[in-house]
C-alpha cells in the first residue's frame, strides 16, 4: 500500500505560502478539494494536492479566471498552447485597455493640476470626453467642416500649448460653476468677467479657423445650437445642471446683447 504524506490545512498553507482562507476558498469552489478529512471535518492534503495546487498558482499568475482554471481542470487533455495563445490575445487587450487608461488619468491628473480644485461629477465628466475623444471626432466629423472639428479638438497644436488652453479652459468652468453655488446672479459683474474670459478664449481656439469658412460650412456648425438635433448624449454629457445651464444662458445672453450694442455703435 503506497503512503502519502498527509498535511493538515495550517502545514499545507505554510508549506504551500498559500492562506488557509484561500485554501477554503478553493475547497468551496471545487478547484482544490483535500484528499480527506477526519471525523471533526478537518482537511487533510497529500503531494498529490500540491501538483494540484502548483497547477492552479501558475494558471492564476497567466491571469486566467478562476472559471478558466477549473475548466481547465475539468479537461486536463485540452490542448494547452492554444489556451496560452488565446490568454495572450486577451492580455495584450487588456495590456492595451491599461494603456489607455493611464494616458487618460495622466492627462487629467496634467490639466486638473493648472486648473485648481475639480469636483468629483464634474472630474468623472472630462474623463469620459477624454475616454471618448475619438468617437466625438468621429461623430461632428460626419455633420461639421473637418477644419473645425480639428480645432475644437486642438489638432496640429503643440502639447504645451494645448495642455494650458485645457488648463484654462477647465479653470474657467469651474470658476463659473462656483459662482452659481455661491449664489451669485448671473448678472453679477464678477459671473460676467468670467464669462468674457471663456468667450475670448474660445474665439482665440475658433477665430482662425471661422474665417476661413464658407456660409455653407458656418451653417453646418449652427448644428451645435440646433435643439432639434441634438448632440448625442451619451458621447458628449454635460457638465451642467439644467438649472447651471439656465444661469448661465442668462450670463452669455447678455454678453451678446452687450457686444451687439458695441459693435452697432462702433458702426455708426
Amino acid at each position: 500500500m503506497e503512503n502519502h504524506t498527509l498535511y493538515a490545512i495550517g502545514a499545507f498553507a505554510k508549506l504551500t505560502a498559500v492562506t488557509e482562507r484561500t485554501l477554503r476558498y478553493y475547497d468551496r469552489k471545487g478547484l482544490l478539494k483535500p484528499s480527506s478529512r477526519n471525523e471533526y471535518g478537518h482537511r487533510f492534503y497529500t503531494d498529490k494536492d500540491l501538483i494540484q495546487l502548483q497547477k492552479i498558482l501558475t494558471l492564476k499568475y497567466l491571469d486566467f479566471s478562476l472559471e478558466d482554471i477549473a475548466a481547465y481542470l475539468a479537461r486536463p487533455e485540452e490542448d494547452m498552447q492554444q489556451s496560452l495563445a488565446s490568454q495572450y490575445e486577451m492580455l495584450q487587450k487588456k495590456q492595451q485597455h491599461l494603456e489607455r487608461v493611464l494616458e487618460t488619468i495622466g492627462r487629467m491628473q496634467r490639466i486638473s493640476e493648472g486648473a485648481g480644485k475639480i469636483d468629483s461629477d464634474l472630474l468623472l465628466v472630462f474623463i469620459h470626453y477624454i475616454q471618448y475623444e475619438e468617437h466625438q471626432k468621429q461623430w461632428l466629423s460626419q455633420k461639421m467642416p473637418s477644419s473645425f472639428v480639428d480645432a475644437l479638438f486642438m489638432e496640429g497644436m503643440a502639447p504645451e500649448q494645448r495642455l494650458e488652453m485645457e488648463r484654462r479652459l477647465t479653470a474657467i468652468v469651474m470658476e463659473l460653476k462656483q459662482y452659481y453655488k455661491q449664489g451669485k446672479q448671473p448678472l453679477d459683474e464678477e459671473v460676467l468677467a468670467c464669462g468674457r474670459r471663456l468667450v475670448s478664449l474660445l474665439e482665440e481656439l475658433l477665430s482662425p479657423v471661422f474665417e476661413g469658412l464658407n456660409e455653407a460650412e458656418l451653417a453646418q456648425i449652427e448644428v451645435l445650437d440646433d435643439a432639434a438635433q441634438p448632440m448625442d448624449p451619451i458621447l458628449f454629457p454635460n457638465a451642467f445642471t439644467k438649472e447651471e445651464e439656465a444661469f448661465l444662458t442668462k450670463a452669455f445672453d447678455h454678453l451678446e446683447a452687450a457686444k451687439k450694442i458695441k459693435e452697432g455703435k462702433t458702426n455708426e
